[in-house]
């Protein structure tokens, strides 16, 4: 028996689309039958939470293959793996530098101006690039971001996961923002980018800040200032006097005062450190280096922290929800429970001697476009009631004629403002732009709620062969439209 404990949601977004691949193969009817069956069970409206709990359902009975569940567990590990590196860097990363900047020999006071320079004046400059990495396509900053995104150390860690581990399967490119396939996988392998980043950088500012606490408590540490820029002591105090005024009501004695500015200058230049005040005197930079580090360092990138999780955990989400696979099964599971009563009672009377079984389940109302004669338009309700489970509401054909035609099938269908609308097409002719380009204007037209089947058809009006549905099955992922999915009605 298979577990069938809940897991991650990264995990089960993997798993999910792959079993639904496979289950392709089983006919319509019996599909639609399951999964309206499980969803009946089900409580709630959120499409997450039901596409979860209809999943523990059915991996009981059916499990995921070996090397799509072993695959899912791999690719969860090494997102664990990368987070673990991430902080380990970071925290190397921040003690080092902090032992760099803290270093007191006894003979030169530590540099105020280096400290700060270094953990808060870079750490502004570093957040300020990762605000700009997380806003969306902005016109002017998109070479801007595109290089930040290569420099990022979660873009590159994840290359150097999926270079060494060699995985040749499409969906290891989640973990690479550039490889990412459609705007579900580039936003999730974006946040979980600027995640793995900004866990480094928490990383990094705790280090430093335990690094200085345990400098300052367990050695005898003496600060001072000094700069090449012309600024007097009564400059320096009111620089640090703004730096301070996020914290100079909660905690005063960070703030230094004008006295401490001025003693405790210093020039390299001179044959001996100062010595005009008295050593312990010059300990009093510690609190406000301290508060600096935790106010211009740590903080900010806790809440860039938190905003990234909150958002991968959405992208996440989306990366579930817009798959096309899955959104094929909500719309099985949202099927109305409607049978075609007339049917039976035509069977009945005019064979009399074959058992009238009710028609099965419909999937709902639909309207359908022909795409170059795929179909005779005489044939499209009964071929859709038989083999794909749909009403027809309207069919119109489209794909024949001209440009402007084809644009006023497309405003009208948008005037239906149907829930769900089915394409047919040949299937025995390979896809031309002239469809993309039509499916593009569709979904302008009718919105992302919509639900696109494309359905190749046979030769001979029958269903496609298994070599046809799997070209039309790589064409339909390659338009990277969430709501488009492929049905065959077999």
């Amino acid at each position: 028996m298979h577990d069938a404990r809940p897991g991650s949601l990264f995990h089960e977004a993997l798993e999910i689309p792959a079993w639904l691949e496979a289950d392709g193969t089983r006919s319509l009817t019996d599909r639609l039958e399951r999964d309206r069956s499980i969803a009946a069970t089900l409580p709630g409206s959120d499409p997450i939470a039901r596409v979860r709990h209809w999943w523990l359902a059915v991996r009981r009975d059916t499990p995921p293959a070996a090397p799509d569940a072993e695959f899912a567990a791999n690719l969860s590990r090494a997102r664990g793996i990368i987070t673990f590196l991430m902080l380990l860097i970071g925290a190397l990363a921040g003690a080092g530098t902090a032992a760099a900047v803290f270093r007191y020999d006894g003979t030169w006071p530590v540099n105020v101006v280096t400290v700060l320079a270094v953990l808060a004046v870079l750490q502004l400059v570093l957040i300020a690039l990762t605000l700009i990495l997380m806003l969306p396509k902005v016109p002017g900053l998109g070479a801007l971001q595109s290089l930040l995104s290569g420099l990022n150390p979660g873009a590159l860690a994840a290359a150097l996961y999926r270079r060494v581990a060699g995985r040749k399967d499409e969906r290891s490119r989640l973990l690479v923002w550039h490889e990412a396939r459609g705007p579900a996988a580039g936003r999730f392998a974006r946040w979980q980018m600027l995640t793995w980043s900004q866990c480094a950088a928490v990383s990094f500012n705790v280090a430093a800040l335990v690094c200085a606490l345990v400098l300052i408590a367990f050695t005898d540490l003496a600060f001072g200032w000094s700069t090449t820029l012309r600024l007097d002591d009564a400059d320096v105090y009111r620089l640090a006097r703004l730096l301070a005024a996020p914290w100079r009501e909660l905690w005063p004695a960070a703030v230094p005062s004008a006295e401490l500015i001025e003693h405790s200058r210093f020039f390299r230049l001179a044959a001996s450190p100062p010595s005009a005040v008295a050593a312990s005197e010059l300990t009093g930079w510690w609190p406000f280096l301290l508060a600096a580090l935790l106010t211009y360092g740590l903080l900010p990138r806790c809440c860039l922290l938190l905003l990234a999780s909150i958002r991968l955990r959405a992208a996440t989400r989306n990366l579930l929800l817009d798959d096309p696979r899955v959104r094929a099964l909500l719309d099985r599971m949202s099927a109305a429970d409607v049978h075609l009563g007339s049917d039976v009672k035509e069977t009945a009377a005019v064979f009399p001697d074959v058992d009238a079984r009710p028609a099965p389940a419909m999937s709902g109302d639909a309207a359908v476009v022909v795409w170059s004669g795929a179909l005779p338009l005489g044939e499209v309700h009964r071929w859709t009631a038989e083999h794909l489970r749909w009403r027809v509401t309207e069919a119109m054909a489209a794909g024949n004629r001209t440009i402007a035609a084809d644009a006023a099938v497309v405003e009208r269908i948008a005037g239906l403002q149907p829930e769900a609308l089915i394409v047919y097409v040949r299937g025995w002719e390979a896809p031309l732009l002239d469809l993309q380009d039509f499916i593009q204007a569709l979904r302008a037209k009718v919105g992302s709620q919509c639900s696109l089947i494309l359905v190749p058809v046979g030769a001979n009006g029958d269903v496609s062969s298994e070599s046809q549905r799997s070209i039309w099955s790589r064409w339909t992922a390659r338009v990277g439209d969430p709501a488009l999915y492929m049905e065959t009605g077999a």
